[in-house]
């Protein structure tokens, strides 16, 4: 895969992430509408939040969109690790999550392998000849490596959340 491969597909990941993120506001609107304000506090999780830990948060959101995308397309290469990786630790650093970094790193290349593992199922499958075996095989384990990273989204997210809370509790003075 040549270098505008690449960008050609990080474009269309970018068009993807364009869409979902209108139907997400359109989705809101009309919940804002039918739901009062009042019963729904969407907003409440980023009450006393800084900029960086937002900057995270969303970080994190679009490199689980990201590797969503690419899970859905079949498609890894050392570029997209390396975007996935970028993405990581810069949502650590800005969260000043340092004790981490490590964790997530080694979590990026597992997610990153499951994805080009069942790229080369895949290919395998459809140029071998179908097999319904195999074929129930990928479609379970595209399940499983979704809600895989469904769950180190969340397990990042409430990190974060976490973190957060930790540094805005005011420490006692110890006399």
């Amino acid at each position: 895969m040549n270098l505008s491969d690449v960008l050609y597909n990080l474009v269309g990941f970018t068009v993807v992430a364009i869409i979902f993120l209108i139907i997400l506001a359109v989705t809101l609107k009309f919940l804002s509408k039918k739901f009062s304000m009042d019963k729904i506090k969407l907003y409440g999780i980023f009450l006393n939040m800084n900029n960086n830990t937002i900057l995270s948060f969303s970080i994190i959101s679009i490199n689980y969109l990201f590797l969503v995308w690419c899970l859905i397309n079949f498609q890894m290469n050392y570029i997209y690790l390396i975007f996935s990786l970028i993405l990581i630790i810069l949502s650590d650093i800005f969260a000043k999550n340092y004790k981490k970094i490590i964790l997530n790193v080694i979590s990026v290349f597992i997610e990153c392998a499951s994805i080009y593992i069942i790229a080369i199922l895949k290919d395998y499958i459809f140029s071998e000849g179908f097999n319904t075996l195999l074929f129930i095989v990928l479609v379970l384990v595209v399940i499983f490596i979704f809600l895989y990273f469904t769950y180190t989204m969340f397990r990042s997210l409430n990190c974060i959340v976490k973190l957060q809370k930790d540094l805005s509790i005011p420490k006692k003075k110890v006399k």
